[in-house]
């Protein structure tokens, strides 16, 4: 009588599942969906995985999320940043009751320390920043409106006021991308705002030096309207101490920058300077070296730079910048047309760098 020996199926020790997921950064949401099913200790491990980090693009999501959160609370302790951004599927109504209540299930979350709301919640936003219950806890707040930008029956807009300064004692980075902005000149600033990135922002009354304190780690500004933005500028830095300024220009006209225009005494506490996108010549490094004493990082970017790499070698070589430990310099010059700088060239910027008293490394 023959007797068939049984192969043992190959298992995998619980205690892997999170190596196998750390290994591939780029898992589908829907591939450990399907891991989820495979055992209880699979759901754990993705579930600590899938649900730190939600983020909602339709009004049906934001009420499948609330009702899935509802049933296991184990799952919204885990929830600590949400991305809701509804925009409405064609065909689709209104937004009604059984959705508002979902999004206000979710603002509710306790726990939450990073939170971003766009889409169609971007139109009026502080409507739904009045929503969120543990507002004390939120420490990056982003208000995108980009999707409004793209063609919406309505803009994103913002009206900060000194409720919402309360609400967010504990608010660490401010992020606004593609709207309008009201700020109330009686707002108490952000005690704990140490970053602020201001994308593409109309701002229609008030002052950004309104929602910033004392001290300002970094300010990321991005824009089109220059003129009403260096007024902005001007005011931040003449009461507030700037670490790191990041300044972009999109705009198709080149526009000379004309300096920070402010005290040399408020300049003091500037570490770091990007310039991406302006009209940048020896004379406007020369006159950023006078205001701002105490950079250590330089990155100057963007085709609107018409600097030679025999320029850039002599503004190093002449000593400016004597607190400089990093430059970031384009990689070529734009006459126009632009062009490419030779090894040669590149070379000689590098020579200078390294020949300074405190030598200075390309970025």
């Amino acid at each position: 009588m023959r007797t068939t020996m049984r192969t043992k199926q190959p298992l995998l020790v619980d205690d892997l599942i999170p190596l196998v997921l750390d290994a591939n950064d780029h898992w589908w949401p829907c591939d450990l969906a399907r891991l989820a099913a495979v055992s209880r200790a699979w759901r754990y491990y993705v579930h600590k995985r899938l649900y730190p980090c939600c983020s909602i693009n339709t009004f049906g999501a934001a009420t499948l999320l609330a009702r899935t959160l509802a049933a296991d609370p184990q799952l919204a302790d885990l929830v600590f940043e949400l991305h809701l951004q509804p925009v409405r599927v064609p065909l689709e109504q209104r937004p009604g009751p059984a959705e508002m209540r979902a999004l206000r299930s979710l603002l509710g979350l306790p726990g939450l320390k990073r939170l971003m709301l766009g889409g169609e919640l971007a139109s009026k936003c502080h409507r739904f920043l009045k929503h969120v219950a543990y507002a004390d806890e939120i420490e990056s707040l982003h208000v995108d409106g980009r999707a409004m930008a793209r063609g919406l029956a309505e803009s994103g807009s913002l009206a900060w006021d000194e409720s919402l300064s309360f609400a967010f004692p504990n608010l660490a980075k401010l992020e606004l991308t593609d709207i309008s902005l009201v700020v109330d000149p009686s707002s108490a600033p952000l005690p704990s705002l140490r970053s602020l990135v201001i994308n593409n922002v109309h701002i229609l009354s008030g002052y950004l030096s309104s929602l910033a304190s004392e001290d300002l780690n970094h300010l990321h500004i991005t824009t089109r309207d220059t003129e009403s933005t260096d007024e902005q500028l001007r005011i931040v830095q003449t009461s507030c101490a700037v670490r790191c300024l990041h300044y972009e220009l999109q705009k198709d006209a080149c526009r000379s920058f004309i300096g920070l225009q402010v005290d040399d005494e408020t300049l003091g506490s500037l570490r770091c300077l990007h310039l991406d996108g302006h009209c940048v010549d020896t004379g406007v490094l020369q006159t950023l070296a006078a205001q701002c004493r105490n950079l250590e990082e330089l990155k100057v970017s963007g085709r609107a730079v018409r600097m030679s790499a025999q320029e850039w070698a002599g503004v190093i070589r002449s000593g400016a910048f004597d607190a400089l430990r990093r430059l970031g310099v384009p990689p070529g010059t734009c006459i126009p047309p632009f062009v490419g700088w030779a090894a040669g060239e590149l070379e000689e910027i590098e020579t200078a760098c390294a020949g300074r008293i405190r030598p200075i490394s390309l970025l």
